[in-house]
Formats: C-alpha cells, structure tokens, sequence
C-alpha cells in the first residue's frame, strides 16, 4: 500500500510519530473504527505504553472517541474532520457515526486490509471510477451507483461504489495486474445482502478482464452458498427478454441521458439492464426509437444467449479477529485497570458534524 507522503507529513505535524500516521490514514480511510488490538497488530507490539500514549494522543485532541461495550471491550472512532482534512478525505461517511452492524463491518474490513498491506487499493471513488473507465475501458453506466437527492434543494447526485468494500489490484510476476473486489459480510443472518450486491455489480463483473472476487466473513457457514450466488448471479446465462423489459430500459435509459430525475431503484434496475441488453441489435434499436423512426410496437424481443466469456475465481476468506472486542470478559488486549485510558477523556459516541 502506497500512502502519499504529504498525507502522512501533515498527520504527522498534528502531533504523531510515522508509525501512528500510517495506521490513523489506514483506519480512515477504510473503517474509520478501530480496536486496541489492530493498532497492536499493525505495530507489531504488546500492550503497554507505547500503545497507550498513542490511544490518549487521540483522545485527548479530541480526533477519535470511544464506546464501551458490555463487554468491557472498546470500539475507538475517528471522526475528527481535521484529521480527515489533512488526508484529503473530508468527505468519507467513515467520520460519522453508525449502526453497530456498519462498524461491525467496517472492523471486518479493517482486518483485511492490516492483513494485507502489500496490494495496491482503489480508496476512493474518485480512484475507482477512472481506474475502471479509462483504465479498463468500461462504461460508467455499468458501475455500481447510488442516487442521493438533497431534502433541501431536491438536487440529486450520483455516488458510485458507495459500500467502500475494499477494491485492489494485484500484481502478477508476469508484470501484469488482476483487479481484486470483495464483500464483506460481518453479522449477516442471511445471504439476502450478498445477492443484492451483486446484481448491483452485476453489469461490471461481467464486463471485467480476469477478476478476483473475495466473499470475506468471521465464519464459514455461508461460504458455499455465497459461491452459488455468486455463479448463479453473474455467471449464468441471460434468459428471453420480453418486449416489456426492453421498453423499460428505453424509457429509463432516455430519462438518464436526457439528465432527468431517475428513482435510486431504477438505477440499479437501469444498470443490470444495460449488461442484459448489451446487443448490437438493442442499440440499433434504441437509437431508432430514442429518434422517433420506430414505436413501441415495432420492438422485437431477444432470445437467450450464452454467457459472455468471464474468467473470475471466487474467494472466501475468513477474517474478523477484532469482532472479539464485543465478547470478550475482561475487555479488549491491553486496556486494564493499569495503563486504561480515563473516561472522561472521551463521550461515548463522537457528536456527528460538530467537531472540527
């Protein structure tokens, strides 16, 4: 993994060693929670001092907060804006707060990645969408999106990969790289989650060049269902469309282009029709109806055709050490009565926004 220096410099002059600059643009970046443990883990250290006067360094400026869990175990946030700030990340939802499965998850994730720090990761969307446009030659349209319209002045925006699963790209000793994504799945009662992230990603799996895909869980329980899912999902062949389908996608598809308002759930529903519809004949057809030289009535149907070639392999991975912090007895590794860190130091949940 790559940091920028001048993202570590500028963390570094708000008071923290190298060492602690890294894992707070790590823990960031791609949680924006975090446990004693992972700190100990990425410094390669017991317990103590050294750890210690890292966890007060930030509480005390006032950069990461705290929640205890029955437990006795903590779950520490930064949330701070101006430390989001010095690493040009100051509009990464990690610095707000949430549901205890999103930072169950976001633990999940962090697990991950301080187990794998030599890959190179996409971070952010405005390194994934240039990265899978231009680099591999996709569509914007087939990358996963979300529409956020603002309560206050009704304008909507797009937001692509909003889940933040970890994206990265491995190199080959051939000298050539394989692009890597994943999905987390931290407490997941069911695989519904996972089956609606991929037909979300649906239209850009099917469209990659030789791919990795990581089903990353604390268990295995779900591992040879997610691997069903996911060659039923994006493996499988396409079935008959019906007239129906194909007028919907026009309909939609000339709203989008046109910059007209389109419901979140028709995005999603206009994605996965673009990689279904993908056919020479489709945009022939679109083109003519979008200029009025055919109607409805003159739309024919498509038959089934193969898959396209999609050479994938499906991972699982079982990770979620950090997840001990919620039952654990005593608390987590290192945060005894001897070096604790006082409570009043820190409020048990960051104030949302209100903090620099």
């Amino acid at each position: 993994m790559n940091v920028a220096p001048e993202h570590l410099d500028n963390l570094v002059r708000l008071g923290y060693t190298p060492e602690e600059a890294r894992f707070i643009y790590i823990a960031a970046t791609h949680s924006g929670y975090f446990t004693h443990r992972q700190f100990l883990t990425f410094s390669g250290t017991k317990p103590g001092k050294h750890s210690q006067k890292f966890l007060t360094k930030l509480l005390t400026q006032k950069h990461a907060t705290y929640h205890s869990y029955p437990s006795g175990g903590r779950v520490y946030h930064i949330f701070a804006r101006k430390v989001f700030r010095t690493m040009e990340r100051d509009d990464l939802r990690t610095r707000r707060r949430h549901q205890l499965d999103y930072i169950k998850t976001r633990l999940v994730t962090l697990d991950f990645v301080l187990g794998n720090l030599d890959c190179e990761y996409l971070e952010t969307e405005a390194e994934k969408v240039p990265f899978f446009e231009s680099r591999l030659g996709i569509s914007r349209s087939l990358l996963p999106c979300k529409v956020y319209t603002s309560k206050a002045s009704s304008i909507s925006t797009v937001r692509y990969f909003v889940d933040r699963f970890p994206i990265f790209v491995r190199k080959r000793s051939t000298g050539s790289s394989d692009v890597s994504l994943t999905y987390v799945d931290a407490s997941s009662v069911t695989l519904q989650g996972f089956v609606t992230h991929l037909q979300t990603y649906r239209g850009l799996l099917r469209s990659l060049p030789p791919f990795e895909f990581l089903y990353i869980a604390p268990t295995s329980r779900f591992f040879k269902g997610a691997a069903l899912e996911f060659s039923r999902i994006v493996l499988a062949s396409k079935g008959t469309v019906t007239k129906e389908q194909i007028l919907r996608y026009f309909e939609l598809r000339k709203r989008w282009e046109a910059g007209e308002r389109v419901a979140a759930s028709d995005v999603v529903l206009l994605n996965a029709a673009k990689t279904e519809l993908r056919d020479a004949s489709v945009e022939l057809q679109y083109e003519k109806w979008a200029a009025g030289t055919i109607t409805d009535s003159d739309i024919s149907t498509l038959v089934e055709s193969p898959a396209p070639e999609i050479h994938s392999s499906f991972v699982t991975r079982k990770c979620g050490e950090s997840l001990s912090v919620f039952y654990r007895s005593h608390g987590d590794v290192g945060e005894s009565p001897e070096h604790e860190v006082q409570r009043a130091l820190s409020p048990d949940v960051s104030p949302e926004g209100l903090r620099p």
